[in-house]
C-alpha cells in the first residue's frame, strides 16, 4: 500500500524481551499519506522451533509451533477511523496486548536449530484474512526468557563431583598416570551466578602437564521424526598453568561465571533439549590426548530458597542499575499508572539473551 508512509510496531519493553507469563503490551504505529480504507487489522504472535542437519544420506529436519495468538484488533468505533472506514492522513495508533503462557520455552539459536518469537500485524483493505485483496503486513521480533525454578529440580541443592584415573602417553610408551577430582558445592545455579570450582590434579607421570582449564559447556540435542543430532559448545573457560612431573595442582574455589543463556531443558519445546556441564580438561605436553572430566549442572532462573545456598556474583560482572525508560511517539506507556511491565526480576539477573531472537539475514515467514 503506497498510502502508508510508516507502519511499525512498538513494544512497551525497549529490549522486546519478556519473561514467560508476562503480558506483552504494544501498539501499531501507522503514518498515512492519503486517506486509506481499512477493513480490519489482524495481529498474530507466533513462537516456532525449527531444526535441520545433514547426514551422509539425507537432510533431517523438523519444526514445532510452541505459541500462537491470533486476534483481530477492534477498530469499529475508533475515533481514528471515520464512519466509512477510512484512515485520514496523519499518525494513527492501535494498541494491542497478549499474555505469554507461564511455561513458554526460551528463545534460542544454535548451529542446527532455533526457537524464535515474532509478532505479525496485517492491515486488510478487503475482508478479514483476505489474502487475495490488498493488504500490508509487518513483523517485529521479541524474545522470551523461560522460567526454571531450581527448587523443583531434583538434586539441585546437592553437591556434585567426578573423578578419574588415567594413563598418560601412547600405548607403546606410557609415562605414568594422572588422577583428578572435580567438585561443586551444588548442582543448581542461576544466570549470572559465579560457580566456585574446586579441583585437584595429581600428575603421577614423568610427563609435564602443559595446562588445565575448566569450562561451562552447553550440550544441545535436536530431534527430528527419524533421528537426533547433538552438538556441544564451550561458553566460558578459565585456565591454570602447567603441572610438573610428580607435581600437584589445586583449584581452590575459582569462580566461573554463567553468562546469559537459556535455562536447562528448554521445556515446552519437543525438538530441542539443552543441558549444561562443568568440564575439567587436562592437557599433557606432547601428543598425549586430553583428559576430560565433566559434571552435570542445572541452570535456572529462580534460585534455591535454602539460605545456605546464597547466589554468588562475580565481582567483575556487577552492574549498576540500568535506566529502562524510553521515549515513545505516543504516550501509551509514559504514565506510571499504566499496565507497563517493568520486568524487575529480569533486570536483577540481567537476563537478556546473548543472541537476538534470530539473525538479520533470517527470513521471517
Amino acid at each position: 500500500m503506497d498510502k502508508l508512509e510508516k507502519f511499525q510496531m512498538v513494544f512497551n519493553n525497549p529490549t522486546a524481551t519478556y519473561l514467560a507469563g508476562d503480558t506483552v503490551y504494544g501498539y501499531a504505529w501507522l503514518v498515512v499519506k492519503e486517506a486509506l480504507y481499512v477493513q480490519s487489522i489482524c495481529l498474530e504472535a507466533i513462537g516456532e522451533a525449527k531444526v535441520e542437519w545433514m547426514t551422509s544420506s539425507d537432510i533431517q529436519a523438523s519444526d514445532e509451533e510452541v505459541f500462537n495468538h491470533t486476534t483481530v484488533l477492534p477498530i469499529k468505533g475508533e475515533k481514528q477511523i471515520d464512519d466509512e472506514g477510512f484512515l485520514h492522513p496523519g499518525s494513527h495508533y492501535f494498541p494491542f496486548e497478549f499474555t505469554l503462557p507461564p511455561k513458554l520455552p526460551s528463545s534460542f539459536k544454535g548451529k542446527h536449530g532455533r526457537l524464535r518469537y515474532y509478532v505479525r500485524m496485517t492491515v486488510y483493505s478487503q475482508g478479514v484474512f483476505s489474502q487475495t485483496g490488498p493488504h500490508t503486513e509487518r513483523t517485529s521480533k521479541f524474545a522470551v526468557i523461560g522460567s526454571l525454578d531450581l527448587n523443583n529440580e531434583p538434586d539441585a541443592s546437592l553437591p556434585v563431583e567426578n573423578d578419574t584415573f588415567e594413563a598418560v602417553g601412547s600405548w607403546c610408551c606410557l609415562a605414568g598416570t594422572v588422577t583428578a577430582i572435580l567438585r561443586l558445592d551444588r548442582k543448581g545455579y542461576v544466570l549470572k551466578e559465579a560457580i566456585p570450582v574446586w579441583a585437584e590434579i595429581k600428575n603421577l607421570s614423568a610427563r609435564r602437564i602443559a595446562h588445565t582449564q575448566v569450562s561451562l559447556v552447553q550440550n544441545v540435542t535436536y530431534y527430528s521424526y527419524r533421528g537426533r543430532f547433538s552438538e556441544s559448545t564451550v561458553l566460558v573457560t578459565i585456565h591454570k598453568g602447567s603441572v610438573a612431573p610428580r607435581g600437584k595442582q589445586t583449584w581452590n574455589r575459582e569462580l566461573l561465571s554463567i553468562p546469559t543463556v537459556p535455562p536447562s531443558h528448554l521445556r515446552g519445546c519437543k525438538i530441542i533439549d539443552i543441558q549444561y556441564s562443568i568440564e575439567l580438561c587436562i592437557k599433557p605436553a606432547g601428543l598425549a590426548r586430553r583428559i576430560k572430566l565433566p559434571v552435570d549442572i542445572v541452570i535456572g532462573t529462580k534460585p534455591l530458597k535454602d539460605p545456605q545456598h546464597k547466589v554468588t556474583c562475580h565481582p567483575l560482572l556487577a552492574t549498576d542499575g540500568e535506566d529502562s525508560s524510553s521515549t515513545f511517539p505516543f504516550p501509551f506507556f509514559s504514565d506510571s499508572s499504566s499496565d507497563q511491565v517493568f520486568l524487575s526480576d529480569m533486570s536483577f539477573h540481567n537476563m537478556v539473551p546473548t543472541a537476538p531472537p534470530w539473525e538479520e539475514d533470517d527470513e521471517i515467514p
